[in-house]
């Protein structure tokens, strides 16, 4: 497992947009050395987080969702100013419903007051347990080892058994037309679970969501009640943070 430097970090984004990417014009790109971009690529070749082809590096294959891991390294400073920014606003005492993501993970580490929390993030679970004053309620269902989190039906009637003041969760990529969007049929019904169960609702979402595709749609960004996000140049009628 690496810390992926910042170059790193736009390799991996760059490949998420164009797929396969040639040694010369990334080495041109960041006005680097080629045999500098080729130590990055093995790093990351090394981790899995990707793969050599011809004069090259590309995607590992894979299914559409990536690792916890490299979801959790992508992004990692943005993700974090906006989870003390979330933790900053969470009134003491109130009830929280915490979805999947690693945006949402990072909230945990900065939750401080008295909380009540809903999740079938494991991460979450792991990161609040020491924490004597933080009531954890955890669903039950499927485990899935690279996305560190549960779900299936029993996991909507789960949620759908409380009543949240907050529900927080992020999303895999957000449309041209402002669509909060996921991978996987199942994520998107956890996501609706914890609107139809929370009395507000926060979206966190770095802006490299808006330069990535998923196909099983959320809701509308206007159905949130705040969006904490580094994207600029969102509709004025949302209700946004910019952090």
């Amino acid at each position: 497992m690496i810390k992926l430097n910042a170059r790193q970090q736009t390799i991996l984004a760059r490949l998420r947009s164009n797929e396969d990417i040639q040694i010369d014009t990334m080495a041109e790109y960041f006005q680097v050395t080629t045999q500098t971009i080729r130590r990055d690529v093995n790093q990351l070749c090394k981790a899995g987080y990707a793969r050599r082809i011809h004069g090259g590096v590309g995607l590992p294959v894979q299914l559409t969702n990536t690792s916890y891991q490299l979801r959790s390294d992508l992004e990692f400073d943005v993700k974090d100013k906006i989870a003390k920014q979330v933790a900053n606003s969470i009134p003491d005492g109130a009830t929280l419903m915490m979805g999947i993501g690693t945006t949402v993970t990072r909230i945990a580490y900065y939750l401080k007051t008295k909380n009540r929390v809903i999740t079938n993030n494991l991460q979450v679970v792991k990161i609040l347990e020491p924490n004597p004053e933080i009531e954890v309620y955890v669903a039950g269902g499927l485990f899935r080892s690279q996305q560190q989190d549960i779900v299936g039906h029993s996991v909507l009637t789960f949620f759908n058994s409380f009543e949240a003041d907050i529900g927080i969760f992020g999303c895999a990529a957000v449309t041209e037309s402002h669509i909060a969007m996921e991978h996987e049929t199942a994520e998107s019904e956890l996501s609706q679970s914890i609107l139809n169960n929370s009395r507000q609702t926060w979206l966190v979402a770095d802006a490299s969501k808006w330069s990535r595709s998923a196909s099983v749609k959320v809701a509308p960004l206007s159905r949130f009640d705040q969006i904490y996000s580094n994207q600029t140049n969102l509709p004025d009628d949302l209700a946004v943070t910019t952090i």
